[in-house]
């Protein structure tokens, strides 16, 4: 049979390209997947739940999340965006991903609607608005108890938010994207705060000028709004290898040296959206018990985030993709007291042109031993360095033929007892899954 891939795939001739990474802001707009959702019958309008947006941390929050609802008996539908090894990934219920044959059975019911929304607009659906839209048919058809969205890009304008859905959560705000959503934080946070409409439920672990742009959007459409260190409290124990071990308290509820299964104190912040939103679903009627949460907190499984691939060496992949989030895998690394010397990065960038030169730096602040595999495709390291000046700048950096050979090269260069790490793009970690069968080394 064929892979749940190859079936989106043949849907292609019906769309309009998208690549979120060439995207002008331009292109982002909703009355595509208005018409095409009312063409269809409107299927998101017996649906309820929550959307998430942000630069990072959406998937962990939208995994955290549904992990507490499945442990309370609640069928939980969730959408995530980019997916690792199938598109079917995109699309699970408690969990477990859409088969190919309901991708396919929603899909070909879908063709006329698309070419009739063609024709009345002149332009034709994205795959992400394709995407979405098959997720929201299907959820409805399995008549799911809640449903969990996650942000493509932005969130103004994106497909998430002609679904309507009247609970918001905005992870955090940093420079990612800055071609579709803005140069500046407050441009970016302006996007983002999109989604909120009016008497939303809104929770947003966002600080400073972000916090600032959603605050007055929040006060503007009269929407609660939760903040995490204000309404949301919380302080992490300790990192390590196991997980993250956190304090955390709102509206009068409370968890003592609660472990988190995803490792890094990054992940705190997200569990504190996810804890947050769980007080305003409680409000609306939803019966979630502390053992639910703390089942789920210790539980939670999430993909490419600080994922141990293999040991001897300790190999980890992570989907961090910018600045941000490469600081995010630095502090894990000295959460878990990780020897700098006995640690190489094989850092392959797919889509973060503008970032090379500031991850490249925060990488060294840890680890001189830097490897760089296939610098020659269309975001060239030569852009930045020749080979000569990335020698100069950094005398232990290599660059790889390939992938492969760049995580051999690094394995040799630590020995059994040291650390290698992979990231640089989620891409790159799918691509790694998918060949290894998401099994460890």
């Amino acid at each position: 049979m064929r892979s749940t891939k190859d079936i989106f795939s043949q849907y292609q001739k019906y769309l309009k390209p998208y690549d979120p990474r060439f995207v002008s802001k331009d292109f982002l707009q909703l009355h595509r997947i208005n018409l095409l959702l009312k063409e269809m019958g409107s299927p998101e309008n017996n649906l309820i739940g929550v959307q998430v947006a942000g630069t990072k941390g959406k998937g962990s929050t939208v995994a955290f999340l549904q992990q507490i609802l499945v442990e309370a008996g609640y069928k939980t539908g969730s959408f995530y965006s980019p997916y690792l090894v199938s598109p079917g990934e995109r699309i699970m219920i408690n969990g477990k991903p859409i088969a190919k044959i309901r991708v396919k059975a929603i899909a070909d019911k879908m063709i006329p609607l698309l070419k009739t929304v063609g024709k009345k607009l002149g332009e034709q659906v994205t795959f992400f608005e394709f995407t979405t839209a098959i997720a929201i048919k299907y959820f409805a058809e399995e008549k799911v108890d809640i449903i969990l969205l996650e942000v493509g890009l932005g969130g103004r304008l994106d497909a998430t938010t002609a679904v309507g859905l009247k609970n918001k959560i905005i992870t955090n705000i940093s420079y990612d994207h800055t071609k579709s959503l803005g140069k500046t934080i407050t441009k970016i946070a302006g996007e983002k705060a999109g989604i909120i409409q009016k008497h939303d439920k809104v929770v947003t672990a966002t600080s400073n000028r972000a916090l600032q742009v959603i605050s007055n959007r929040a006060k503007t459409k009269k929407a609660s709004l939760l903040v995490v260190d204000k309404d949301i409290k919380y302080s992490v124990r300790k990192v390590d290898l196991t997980g993250a071990y956190i304090d955390i308290s709102c509206m009068g509820e409370g968890y003592k040296n609660l472990k988190l299964s995803l490792i890094g104190r990054h992940q705190a912040a997200n569990f504190a959206c996810a804890f947050g939103m769980v007080q305003e679903l409680c409000k609306q009627g939803f019966v979630i018990s502390p053992q639910n949460i703390v089942e789920a907190a210790g539980k939670t499984r999430h993909q490419a985030r600080f994922h141990i691939w293999g040991k001897n060496p300790l190999t980890v992949l992570d989907g961090a993709h910018n600045l941000h989030s490469i600081r995010a895998l630095v502090n894990v690394l000295r959460d878990i007291k990780v020897n700098p010397q006995k640690t190489v990065f094989v850092l392959s960038i797919k889509n973060t042109k503008k970032q090379i030169p500031s991850m490249l730096r925060t990488l060294s602040d840890f680890s001189k031993k830097i490897i760089l595999p296939d610098v020659t495709n269309i975001y060239d390291l030569k852009d930045f360095y020749t080979t000569s000046q990335l020698k100069k700048r950094y005398p232990k950096a290599k660059v790889a033929s390939s992938l492969s050979k760049g995580i051999a090269d690094a394995k040799k260069m630590v020995g059994k007892n040291g650390v290698v790490v992979i990231t640089g793009s989620l891409y790159t970690i799918g691509e790694i899954l998918k060949k290894d069968g998401g099994r460890k080394m």
